[in-house]
Parts: C-alpha cells; sequence; structure tokens
C-alpha cells in the first residue's frame, strides 16, 4: 500500500481488547500507565504548574464531549514536568543523532483518559485499553519516521495518540475516528531539542498544548472536518520528520507491538545523563559503599567519560529545575545527597541543599570519542570515584538500566511511583494497576478518577 489507511488503524483501535492481547503487551500497557500517572501528579507538586492550572481554570465539572483547554494543557504540562516520564519510540534503523526518541504518546494521552475519568463512564480497564491502542498508534508513527535533527518530540506524534483516546472514549465511530487520527497529525508542534537542555520549562507546555490539540482534531472530526492524508505525508515525510515507513506505521497490527519496546525511566532527568547515575550508584556499591542519602560526605571526586550528548550536559549553576534535570554534575550530586531522583528532588528547597552545590563542582566530564561511536545502538558511560579515604572504584555502563533488554523491577517501579506522588494522592490504589496485582479482570476499579477528582478538583 502506498498511503496511509487511517481507516485500518482505527479498526485495530476499535476491535483492541485487553485481555486478548499478549501478556507481554499487557503488561507494559499497565507499568507505562502507571508510571506515567506518577510523572503527571510528581508535576503537580512544583508551584509552576500549580500556578499554571489556576491561571487555565483546571478545576470544573468534566464532560465527555468537552476539550477543556486548561485541564488538559496544565496536565500535559505536569506529565513532563520532571523529565520522568517513559514509553519513548526506539528506531528500527539505528541511525538517529542526537539519540532522542521521536515518540512520546504517553504523556499526552493520560490526560484526555483522566478527564474522562472524571465523567465516572469509564472504569481502569477500559481506560486501559484505550491507553494501548492510542500507545500503540503513537508509538508506530515515532518508529515509522525520523524526527529532522534538532527538533523536540513533545507535542509531535503526542496529539495523534490523543486523538486516538478522546475519540474511543467519546464514543466516535471507526469512520469519524480515521478521520480524527488525520487531524491528529496535522499540527505537529516543532519546537526545538535546545531549549530544555538550557533549562526551559516552557518545553512542558509543548506536551500540554499537543494533548489539547489531538484532543480537538477528535473533536473537529465529530463535527465532521476530515483530514489531509497529503498534509500528514508532507509533515512526516518532509517538514517536521522524514523516512516515512507505512509498513512500520500500519503493517501487522495486532500482531507485532512496537509498545513492548518502550523504555523505562528510573530516575527524574534527562536520558543522556542515565548512565552516568547508573555507574555512579554501581561504583558506589563496588566500594561497599551505600548509593543512598548523605554519600556525598564520602566523595572527594567525581569523573566522567561519556559520549558526546551527555557530555554536553555539563552546566554547573542551573537557572532552573528543568535546567538542573539536563546537568550531569547537578544530577550526581542531588543522588549523592539525595539518594535518589525523584519529584522532591528537584523542588526549590532540595535542590537548594548546599552539599548539592558543593558536590557538583567535585564532577568532571570529558566525551570519549569510542563511546561517542557506539551511538545511537549503545551509550556507554564510565564513572571513576575516588572517596575521601583514599580508595577509588570504577563502572562503565553501555547503556541505561529501563530498555527492553534490562527492564526495570516492577518493585522499583513503584517505589519510582510512591515517591513522584508524595502525599498528593493516595497511592495505595493505583499501584494495583501495576502487573503483578492480578490480571486483567482485577483492574474494574476507579484509581483513576480518584487521582483525576484530587488533582483537577473537578466533578463528574
Amino acid at each position: 500500500m502506498t498511503e496511509l489507511d487511517a481507516r485500518a488503524l482505527a479498526d485495530f483501535c476499535h476491535d483492541l481488547r485487553l485481555d486478548a492481547a499478549p501478556q507481554p503487551v499487557q503488561d507494559i500497557a499497565r507499568t507505562l500507565l502507571v508510571d506515567t500517572l506518577g510523572c503527571l501528579v510528581g508535576g503537580l507538586r512544583y508551584q509552576e504548574v500549580q500556578a499554571l492550572g489556576e491561571r487555565l481554570d483546571l478545576g470544573g465539572p468534566a464532560s465527555s464531549t468537552e476539550v477543556p483547554f486548561g485541564r488538559l494543557v496544565t496536565w500535559g504540562s505536569a506529565a513532563t514536568w520532571l523529565d520522568a516520564d517513559s514509553g519513548g519510540s526506539f528506531h528500527p534503523q539505528g541511525h538517529r543523532l542526537p539519540p532522542v526518541p521521536t515518540a512520546h504518546p504517553a504523556p499526552h494521552i493520560l490526560p484526555v483518559l483522566l478527564h474522562h475519568a472524571l465523567t465516572g463512564e469509564h472504569d481502569d480497564a477500559e481506560l486501559l485499553r484505550v491507553f494501548l491502542a492510542a500507545m500503540e498508534v503513537g508509538l508506530r508513527f515515532g518508529v515509522g519516521t525520523t524526527l529532522r535533527p534538532g527538533f523536540h518530540p513533545h507535542g509531535i506524534h503526542g496529539p495523534v495518540a490523543a486523538a486516538v483516546a478522546h475519540a474511543l472514549l467519546s464514543g466516535l465511530d471507526r469512520e469519524t475516528t480515521a478521520e480524527a487520527i488525520l487531524l491528529g497529525l496535522s499540527q505537529p508542534l516543532t519546537a526545538t531539542l535546545t531549549v530544555p537542555m538550557r533549562g526551559g520549562t516552557v518545553r512542558n507546555v509543548w506536551t500540554g498544548l499537543g494533548t489539547f490539540l489531538g484532543a480537538q482534531a477528535a473533536s473537529r472530526a465529530a463535527s465532521g472536518t476530515r483530514g489531509d492524508r497529503d498534509t500528514v505525508r508532507e509533515l512526516f515525510d518532509s517538514a517536521v520528520c522524514t523516512d516515512w515507513d507505512l509498513s512500520e506505521i500500519q503493517d501487522g497490527l495486532g500482531e507485532r507491538w512496537r509498545v513492548v519496546d518502550s523504555y523505562l525511566k528510573p530516575y527524574a532527568c534527562a536520558r543522556w545523563i542515565h548512565p552516568a547515575v547508573d555507574a555512579f550508584a554501581e561504583a558506589a556499591v563496588a566500594a561497599g559503599r551505600e548509593p543512598g542519602p548523605g554519600l556525598h560526605h564520602q566523595l572527594d571526586r567525581i569523573e566522567v567519560r561519556t559520549f558526546a550528548f551527555a557530555a554536553s550536559l555539563n552546566a554547573r549553576r542551573p537557572e532552573s529545575d528543568m535546567h538542573a534535570r539536563f546537568s550531569l554534575p547537578t544530577c550526581l550530586a542531588a543522588f549523592a545527597v539525595h539518594g535518589g531522583l525523584f519529584a522532591d528532588t528537584f523542588l526549590p528547597d532540595q535542590l537548594a541543599h548546599p552539599g548539592v552545590a558543593a558536590t557538583a563542582t567535585l564532577v568532571s566530564i570529558s566525551e570519549d570519542d569510542h563511546f561517542t561511536a557506539a551511538l545511537p545502538a549503545e551509550r556507554p558511560t564510565s564513572v571513576a570515584v575516588t572517596w575521601r579515604d583514599g580508595t577509588t572504584s570504577s563502572v562503565t555502563v553501555r547503556n541505561a538500566r529501563g530498555n527492553p533488554d534490562n527492564p526495570l523491577p516492577v518493585d522499583e517501579i513503584e517505589r519510582k511511583f510512591r515517591a513522584n506522588v508524595g502525599a498528593l494522592v493516595d497511592a495505595d490504589g493505583p499501584v494495583t494497576l501495576l502487573p503483578g496485582y492480578g490480571g486483567a479482570d482485577r483492574v474494574h476499579t476507579h484509581h483513576l478518577a480518584a487521582v483525576a477528582g484530587a488533582t483537577a478538583g473537578g466533578t463528574a
């Protein structure tokens, strides 16, 4: 086939049954949903996000036919505020540089799910089914195209996933859902990667806007607006992305699953920094030391050799919490001081801990040409630590933990969720959606509705 078959994608979404999906697919969908929820709630702990919600009117009643700008933009912005969101796509051609995922559909989908959860019309099982359908569509467009260098992935492939979610939960028919898919692909946000690298928190609003535009696309389709395949092709095979591959996008629906190729992020910081944090933690263990709070008191020097893009993240005086998440010295220092990188690690009082700035000065960073040459298949990083007692330890990792070939255990994902949400919501309910708490027949609950109500102040 030489043209996009949006109807085939719509049929896949409408026909999908959660309990009929392979068990690994069900498991990763449940994991990504809970992980993304923790990131969104964690983002709402920040004053800037709270102020955005107040300004844009986050609260108010819920309706399955409405597309609430303030609610979707605020929740979407919150979902990527921590930079802990998972579920990015891996590109099969393996040549993309900078090594960034094209698609981040999960944080664009979840706000739509939470909005519909407020209506009380959908239980967690149905929301999870829709999440899986929208994730698979969003990831397939990410895998089937190559993002042009310099662009940031938020707001590009996410809107089509949000469009799918809103279409399914609004009860649109198959043909209208197909039009929603085309319209959801027609307004990608083309913002630059350098913005978050320099601390620009506006990056998170791109997610919120992409969420709104996607949901609005479904609403427009319901009103009779039709999408245009030629526009989609021009955008995703020329203007914004290249390497349009229809076989990746629409072949093998329900048989080949891209969602299982997703990664999970253990830390609330830029993915390029994760190998260094992993190596540092392993170096501490190798030296017989606990990588927990207060480790900075034992440090004399941290030497990092890494690939080019990670080596460029060398700011020592970050100007925002986003800038800190893109600072390798600050992230290693915060990890040593606080024992982890979660939502509270980058809150103003924690980030201002004098030990963070002091420890960041102990970190030296250099690019290793051999490590850079291993990109993008690997992201090698070596960390050598000199301890205050004069002993040393060093560890080299080839990739960060959390990739499909080295997945995070469920108990670590649960710890991450609980740490990120803090006391803002009751964590005990949502964690039962994780695999290991029962099969698909055990998720006919309303935990997402409870979280939505607690964070929006909205009523059904």
